[in-house]
């Protein structure tokens, strides 16, 4: 492919043609971009009755270019004998299997990937040299796709595939005017594991993850669908991966209705971890007499849905990435001098005005960031199975593409650890936002998935070009970054629970600079690989975020939007877009208390809409005659400094933060 950026091929002639192809600094290719052509190893391809045949490798002077097909221009002389001779022989073993049988339409993708790409998979701060290691596959991805079935059988999901597969097969979802069906899925998934989309055959790039900090990878759309099909039909690797993991735990949960067809025996039921803070604990969303959990199932099928109609036959589409930064120490400090910027309130769901964004939960607003409320690991105690009360819990299920990323986590737990971040992540299901209810559709949870056509129709096509080590690619202008605050419910000898939700616990203002801290570390672009660090300056131009610190873990929700006001005024070139809700999904009616007397008083009847104080957690009583606009405009061009060390003198005075600020 004309431009396709440096890379490093080699052509394997066991077998059918497969591209290994990385791009590295430094490779005899580096310069490809350049020049007209390029020295290097290239692939000597011949079609013989109709089937392509590997001929080993020569270095030469020449230039691919994607035309539906591969089509190699190579070098004169004696290259060409060696090739003729090699496919004589290989003629000599007879015709290919049955397998291995393409037409000559089908040669640009099923016998070489449209454009394979491995584009960066590095683990660890330093530079990337060589090719990314590699696992091999338990079951050649080829070989598989013969057992696809006509409607897709999942036997990676077990006994939590029925419930799901029978629903899509009465009620398929509608995606731009039509109807996906199971047999469309098939019949992608038959077609990912015979396109070979990484170039490497029956191995698989792999870096771990959850074992590196400064770690990344970054792929295309088609090879992390080529990830998830795998896993579903129960390929692995060796020492397993995240993605096997979630699918065998969530599968493993509740107890099945005995009318379904029996499934084969489970051979992992790994729970996943709990949050890393000492005496924590979270709503556990699996109860031992429900049925499996169907999230996960939802999340990544409809992922696959979506692609299937987007991607063209010989198509990778756009990058993802997934991140892991290195440690902030104390570097933040240094930036404590920094103006303080001004935030854009979202207060529309709290009873207040707008701010004319989509809410940061959607993923509608480009190039902001969705914060994510994390715990110990992406998806927290739910273990990436199912929506939940909680937003960590039940944010990846809407957003599949980090559900999938979890195949890269390879270390004791299986899941990867916080704080991580996704750049490129769309939503592929509706109705995900903030704001939660008692009643339908929501039942207090966070997030509804519908009983039909749950795809999201208004998922976003729009890409940009980012840089990506040397090489300029396609992403959608999108991060998902997962990052936990510190823990006020697990201190001890901490406050009672009605005390940490009015926010009239001394506790709950013991984390400033531990908090600045964690999200400093999350969002600094310096902190991560130098290869991904442009595009994550690029994509994350603003982060959305609604009550973070003051979630499930009960901090104090004033306390809190000072901490991340405070740590966003230490980037360069980020604003930040902060959400209010009356019914948060965590946590409800406590961010309420972030605006003044009569506006609060107003948020607490959306979130409590009944007589009486029954049930209502959350007083009246506990609104103060401060709010957040009244803090913005008191410390407006100050410096983080200032503010800072006002916080912390305030932590000695009673009552509400901002009075304790501005009183």
């Amino acid at each position: 492919q004309e431009a396709i950026g440096p890379i490093s091929c080699k052509q394997r002639c066991a077998g059918l043609p497969a591209i290994e192809c990385a791009m590295e600094a430094g490779s005899p290719c580096s310069h490809f971009v350049e020049q007209d052509g390029f020295p290097g190893e290239y692939a000597e391809l011949m079609l013989v009755d109709g089937h392509a045949r590997s001929c080993g490798s020569r270095t030469a002077t020449g230039r691919f270019r994607q035309h539906g097909r591969l089509v190699a221009t190579v070098g004169l002389g004696a290259a060409w004998l060696v090739c003729l001779l090699g496919c004589v022989r290989r003629l000599g073993r007879g015709p290919p299997a049955a397998a291995e049988r393409q037409t000559s339409h089908e040669l640009g993708l099923a016998a070489l990937p449209a454009s394979p790409v491995v584009l960066l998979m590095c683990s660890g701060p330093g530079a990337c040299k060589g090719s990314p290691a590699k696992r091999k596959w338990k079951r050649s991805p080829r070989h598989l796709a013969d057992e696809v079935g006509q409607e897709l059988d999942l036997p990676g999901a077990r006994r939590a595939a029925f419930p799901v597969l029978e629903h899509w097969r009465r009620s398929p979802p509608q995606f731009k005017g039509r109807n996906v069906t199971l047999r469309d899925l098939a019949v992608f998934a038959q077609n990912l594991l015979r396109s070979d989309p990484f170039g490497t055959g029956d191995d698989v790039p792999f870096v771990n993850l959850e074992a590196s900090v400064g770690a990344f990878v970054a792929l295309t759309q088609r090879q992390l669908a080529f990830l998830v099909v795998n896993a579903l039909l129960g390929n692995s690797i060796p020492g397993g991966d995240g993605l096997e993991s979630a699918l065998q735990r969530c599968s493993s949960r509740g107890a099945p209705d005995p009318s379904w067809p029996r499934p084969p025996k489970a051979t992992s039921q790994d729970e996943p971890p709990h949050r890393n803070e000492s005496n924590c604990s979270r709503l556990n969303v699996s109860q031992p007499q429900a049925p499996p959990p169907k999230g996960f199932l939802y999340s990544l099928l409809s992922m696959l849905a979506v692609l299937s109609t987007e991607l063209g036959h010989d198509e990778q589409g756009s990058v993802l990435v997934a991140a892991r930064p290195s440690p902030a120490g104390d570097a933040w400090r240094s930036r404590l001098g920094s103006k303080l910027i001004t935030p854009k309130l979202c207060l529309s769901e709290a009873g207040g005005e707008g701010c004319g964004l989509d809410d940061f939960m959607a993923g509608g607003t480009k190039f902001q960031a969705l914060t994510d409320i994390a715990g110990g690991s992406v998806g927290g105690a739910g273990g990436l199975c199912d929506i939940a009360t909680t937003q960590e819990e039940s944010a990846v299920q809407f957003y599949p593409e980090v559900i999938a990323l979890t195949f890269f986590a390879s270390g004791p737990t299986k899941m990867l650890p916080v704080p991580l971040s996704f750049l490129g992540t769309r939503r592929y299901m509706s109705d995900f936002s903030g704001a939660s209810g008692l009643g339908p559709p929501y039942y207090a949870m966070c997030g509804h998935i519908r009983e039909e056509n749950w795809l999201n129709e208004n998922i976003t096509s729009d890409v940009v070009s980012v840089q990506i080590g040397a090489r300029n690619v396609s992403i959608a202008p999108s991060a998902f970054v997962a990052v936990a605050s510190a823990c006020a419910a697990c201190a001890e000898g901490n406050c009672t629970m009605d005390e940490m939700i009015n926010n009239d616990c001394d506790a709950q203002r013991d984390f400033v600079d531990v908090n600045i801290a964690r999200w400093y570390q999350a969002y600094e672009s310096s902190l991560y690989h130098p290869h991904i660090s442009g595009a994550f300056r690029s994509l994350v131009k603003s982060i959305g975020t609604g009550p973070w610190g003051a979630g499930d873990w009960r901090g104090d929700s004033q306390q809190s939007f000072i901490e991340i006001w405070l740590a966003s005024s230490l980037f360069e070139n980020i604003s930040l877009d902060y959400y209010a809700y009356s019914r948060f999904c965590e946590n409800a009616g406590n961010q309420c208390l972030v605006l003044a007397k009569e506006a609060c008083k107003k948020c607490l009847e959306q979130t409590y809409p009944w007589p009486g104080n029954d049930g209502k957690l959350v007083s009246w009583r506990s609104c103060g005659e401060y709010g957040v606009q009244d803090v913005i405009g008191r410390f407006q061009g100050h410096t983080v400094e200032d503010l800072r060390k006002a916080l912390i003198r305030s932590a000695s005075i009673s009552g509400p933060v901002f009075a304790s600020l501005l009183g």
